[in-house]
């Protein structure tokens, strides 16, 4: 059922455990706050005051979307490690969706501990890398994934299994 390259060896699968994104609530509430105390020190008037409401309300209103749909996104995500790839398997109703990285191609993997056993792997993305794949959420299936497993179990090992064998994995399909 799943893409594995002849040869190719399961080293790891799992799932997501549970995705909450609070930076962009973060950001977006200390850009409320900094409006807030520029307005109270310009004295703006009534209408300015209004319309920087709104606008801050339409980006409050994207990060939830974003959120929705991420969380959509990860509830039908299987994560496979194998000694050659990384590869992403969604599930959902049209069908089976199969994405992979060579894990040569890969940078070296960089855990964030959420601090309850779960962990996320990333692989040191650039900032336009990283603002690129933001803007891109819900994606056609042939924009490329920037690859990172979110709030897998044992996160650390999983790195660990990457790392180890990128160094050994061959370049094939």
């Amino acid at each position: 059922m799943y893409p594995l390259a002849e040869g190719g060896q399961l080293l790891w699968s799992g799932r997501p455990q549970r995705y909450r994104d609070y930076r962009y609530y973060l950001a977006v509430g200390v850009l409320l706050l900094a409006t807030a105390v520029v307005a109270a020190a310009l004295d703006l008037s009534y209408g300015v005051l209004i319309g920087w409401i709104v606008v801050l309300s339409m980006f409050l209103n994207a990060g939830f979307e974003r959120n929705r749909e991420r969380r959509g996104f990860i509830a039908v995500t299987t994560y496979l490690v194998t000694d050659r790839r990384l590869i992403f398997a969604s599930e959902s109703p049209p069908g089976i969706e199969f994405r992979w990285v060579q894990l040569a191609d890969l940078r070296a993997p960089r855990v964030h501990d959420h601090g309850d056993g779960t962990g996320t792997v990333d692989f040191h993305p650039t900032a336009l890398e990283w603002l690129r794949d933001q803007g891109f959420r819900p994606r056609p299936a042939w924009f490329p994934i920037l690859p990172e497993l979110m709030a897998v179990p044992d996160a650390a090992r999983v790195a660990e299994l990457i790392a180890r064998n990128a160094s050994s994995a061959p370049v094939v399909g």
